[in-house]
């Protein structure tokens, strides 16, 4: 059995500014980097084998603060990038709503409804996560991984494994910054033992 520990990067700039990141770039705030460290104290006692981060920069300053004191191999993977959201990145959710409405209402509560036009789909986002992971798996037998990664693609990896249409991809809970979400590979079975756990910041 293979172990997962998905963890979305810290809070940055960008979320604080409610502006669209994507496979855009902005740094962690301060809130963001405590709320690792927090993690980093809480996930001492897992061995891991290996870690693997998203090659974004707010992916990679997270993991840097996650695996301090830690001699692990560390692989950054374009797959785990966070969804490509096109001419949405680097703009607020205000100037969005402001010239397409329609299409950003579809995205964010009709999912299976809204159509990828100048975006990656969530489909194509879910194939290349699931893709990364199942290499993953096959590589590490037995081991506890850890990944960073962002809120859209843990998202899209949870609802493969709990077979949901795209209709529930923004099921309850949310994915909050530095949120451990846990699953497991069994012989050809996926398990989800744990959503957006923020134990660490209580």
């Amino acid at each position: 059995m293979t172990t997962f520990y998905l963890v979305r990067h810290g809070e940055t700039q960008w979320n604080q500014e409610q502006r669209l990141q994507g496979w855009l770039d902005s740094s962690l705030t301060e809130n963001g980097r405590a709320a690792a460290e927090r993690l980093h104290e809480q996930l001492q006692q897992i061995p891991f084998a290996a870690a693997y981060c998203s090659s974004s920069g707010r992916a990679r300053e997270t993991m840097a603060i996650l695996t301090a004191n830690r001699q692990l191999p560390i692989a950054y993977e374009d797959d785990l990038r966070e969804i490509y959201l096109g001419e949405w990145q680097g703009h607020t959710i205000e100037e969005i709503m402001a010239t397409n409405k329609l299409d950003y209402e579809l995205y964010t509560n009709y999912p299976a409804q809204f159509v990828a036009t100048h975006t990656e789909s969530f489909g194509a986002v879910t194939e290349r996560a699931m893709f990364t992971l199942k290499k993953i798996a096959a590589q590490y037998r037995d081991e506890s991984i850890l990944i960073v990664s962002h809120a859209v693609t843990i998202k899209c990896i949870i609802n493969a494994i709990l077979q949901r249409s795209i209709s529930e991809l923004w099921t309850a809970p949310y994915i909050h910054g530095t949120s451990v979400t846990v699953i497991e590979r069994q012989a050809q079975q996926w398990l989800v033992q744990d959503i957006g756990n923020l134990h660490h910041l209580q």
